[in-house]
């Protein structure tokens, strides 16, 4: 499948303009983290300029975070946990480490350690742990990766229950780097692409960019349907680097403070995941030595 890197460069320089080029202390926590994520994904897909800023970008967002940890106001609990341990890795990639992450990391790691059964949701962020070494030993807990396929048609649920399952099937599988059972996932993969195709037709470029990365993590990637989206989403790339054409809806009254950062960066984040997952070749988000069936101390259940 094709892989244009200029169209990632261009997406990490839209995103760095966004965030980076004014001071960021006037952009929030989670932009920060979105793009810093956006930043390191353009580098790990071959994107020489995005990656050569990406120590820039860490050292602007750790800044950011401490300014708030002195404040008293940085609450990692008002975080997605992924995308903060996502952040982590990528800052940690350039020698750059921020305290407040690092507690967070370990008061994750000793709230798993507590349990006996540690629910599929949670285990990309284990395994995310274990990449940043943050994993406790000596533990007996069970890592609970079983594939639990909702009892009727993808097509009959909404969008955020759409979102849960593809989360579950990227936790379950490790982002990828832990085949899937082929029976517990062979009825999902029959109507995922039925139902990417559907999101994308309704222009949800999120809801759409997710499904494609979840066909990728259940073996489907190279599927013609994901080609023709991945088509489909490359040709929504403005020339700025951004994705998406929401000049009708931000017309129509689409109430937002400011588009680029609330509508365009989260967008563009979220297709550039999937462009990398499925476009360049041999891609992996935490590298192929981070795909355990068994955490350090850790047991998984059988498939």
């Amino acid at each position: 499948m094709k892989h244009d890197v200029e169209s990632f460069e261009r997406a990490a320089s839209f995103v760095r303009r966004t965030v980076y080029s004014s001071d960021p202390g006037g952009v929030g926590l989670r932009s920060q983290f979105q793009a810093l994520l956006a930043v390191w994904l353009a580098g790990k897909a071959g994107a020489t300029r995005a990656a050569s800023h990406l120590e820039a970008c860490s050292a602007s967002t750790q800044e950011a975070i401490e300014q708030e940890s002195r404040a008293g106001s940085f609450d990692p609990y008002q975080h997605d946990p992924k995308l903060l341990l996502l952040s982590r890795v990528a800052m940690r990639e350039c020698g750059i480490d921020s305290p407040a992450l690092a507690r967070f990391s370990c008061e994750i790691a000793e709230a798993t350690r507590m349990m006996r059964l540690i629910p599929a949701r949670l285990s990309g962020v284990v395994l995310l742990l274990e990449v940043l070494n943050d994993l406790p030993t000596g533990t007996t807990s069970t890592i609970d990766l079983q594939l639990r396929a909702p009892d009727r048609s993808l097509l009959r649920l909404d969008p955020s229950e759409v979102r849960a399952i593809c989360n579950q099937i990227a936790a379950s599988s490790l982002f990828g780097l832990r085949p899937l059972p082929a029976r517990s996932a062979a009825r999902i993969r029959s109507q995922l692409p039925i139902m990417m195709l559907q999101r994308l037709r309704e222009y949800d470029l999120m809801l759409g960019a997710v499904t494609i990365r979840t066909l990728k993590y259940l073996g489907a990637g190279a599927c013609e349907e994901v080609a023709q989206a991945i088509e489909y989403l490359l040709s929504q790339q403005q020339v700025d680097g951004r994705f998406g054409f929401y000049a009708p809806e931000l017309s129509s009254g689409m109430e937002l403070q400011n588009a680029d950062l609330e509508l365009y960066l989260p967008v563009t984040v979220s297709v550039l995941w999937a462009l990398a997952e499925v476009s360049v070749r041999g891609f992996s988000l935490v590298g192929t030595t981070c795909a355990p069936t068994r955490a350090p101390g850790r047991r998984t259940t059988p498939s």
